[in-house]
């Protein structure tokens, strides 16, 4: 995979779905969008795990820990990425912040993925 800043393109429409996880909403209802979107993208299960651990969650666990919550509805997409490139960490080992956290809705969500894919398959 390569690096975000080699990637930008591809991966904005992924880092866009997956700040839902760190808004101050309801995420189960947003599963399914997020799967499909996910599902939509050339990237395996694996590499959008990275991406939501490396990436989307360095940038935007902020949101999580504030309270209220600065953001609810989504950032914008130029600030997303902006931030996503700034704070990312591209290669390096999981953040240890919100793991568990961003863990439970990836275990929801791949499922998903792998339902959409296969179904588009068919």
């Amino acid at each position: 995979m390569l690096p975000p800043d080699k990637d930008i393109a591809a991966r904005t429409p992924v880092w866009n779905v997956l700040q839902e996880i760190y808004m101050d909403t309801e995420v189960e209802s947003s599963y399914s969008y997020i799967a499909r979107t996910c599902a939509e993208s050339s990237y395996s299960l694996i590499e959008l795990e990275a991406i939501l651990f490396n990436e989307v969650l360095p940038a935007l666990r902020f949101n999580i820990f504030a309270l209220p919550a600065p953001e609810w509805a989504g950032f914008e997409v130029n600030w997303l990425v902006r931030r996503i490139l700034k704070k990312q960490r591209f290669g390096k080992r999981r953040p240890l912040i919100l793991r568990r956290y961003s863990a439970q809705h990836c275990l929801q969500i791949a499922p998903l993925v792998i339902q959409y894919r296969d179904s588009e398959k068919g």
